[in-house]
């Protein structure tokens, strides 16, 4: 049981870490899931950390102004 769970976990923070990249192309975005530690990264004077996907999201959106 405990191997399915963390299989569906992967593949649920691949889909959103996919749906993060195409929503904002102009950043580097990865995560860490097991830490728990998301982060994106924009040239050299913008760098996000955040606890889980959906904080970054919203911190990206904050930052795009949307």
């Amino acid at each position: 049981m405990r191997r399915a769970d963390d299989r569906a976990r992967r593949n649920e923070t691949a889909a959103y870490l996919a749906a993060l990249r195409r929503e904002f192309p102009a950043f580097g975005i990865v995560a860490d899931p097991e830490r728990p530690i998301w982060m994106a990264v924009r040239g050299d004077d913008l760098f996000i950390r955040a606890t889980d996907g959906h904080v970054l999201r919203q911190r990206l959106l904050e930052i795009a102004g949307r």
